[in-house]
């Protein structure tokens, strides 16, 4: 008969999410790590979650699903230039809380460009309605204002981990939104 697990599955799934965030993605951390922030074993990690692999794929569904996610937040505004505005603000929030890593986990890991590009789909499908709807020029290209958007967004994160504060990665926003095309 096999032994009840001795730890809490979703409190351990939470750490192995943060620290797969806080190293900067699968490559760059150890089973070692993930065992100490989880507070269980090797034997224990796997026996619950397959494979390292497998334990990151499901920190990574973990981290996506998070209450109020940047694209999920913009995408209930009604015009491209409110949507745009808020998926940048709300990413800087969100890359720069002191409860949690700095940056973003899907934006530092090679192994979620899957992810990564399903984002940028969503945003260019979003993108594509606003100049359809006649809220942007249809001169503007929706995919290339999605990938536009996914590079600034990217950026935002990476000098989010290197430190620059709220208030920096927020002037650059501005910055960005100045520029973006309005009919």
């Amino acid at each position: 008969m096999a032994r009840p697990r001795e730890f809490d599955r979703t409190r351990a799934l939470q750490c192995a999410m943060l620290t797969f965030w806080e190293c900067g993605g699968y490559d760059q951390t150890s089973v070692s790590q993930l065992t100490e922030a989880m507070g269980i074993s090797s034997p224990s990690l796997y026996a619950a979650f397959g494979s390292k692999r497998d334990l990151f794929d499901e920190a990574v569904e973990l981290y996506a699903q998070r209450p109020g996610t940047p694209l999920t937040l913009a995408l209930t505004e009604p015009t491209a230039y409110e949507f745009a505005s808020r998926l940048l603000d709300a990413a800087i929030v969100d890359c720069t809380k002191r409860s949690q890593p700095k940056g973003c986990l899907v934006n530092t890991d090679p192994l979620l460009v899957d992810r990564r590009d399903s984002g940028r789909a969503v945003i260019a499908k979003r993108l594509a309605r606003a100049v359809d709807e006649g809220d942007l020029p249809t001169s503007a290209d929706p995919k290339t204002l999605a990938e536009y958007l996914i590079i600034v967004v990217n950026g935002l994160s990476a000098r989010a981990r290197d430190g620059v504060t709220r208030r920096e990665l927020q002037a650059v926003a501005t910055n960005v939104m100045a520029a973006w095309p309005r009919t």
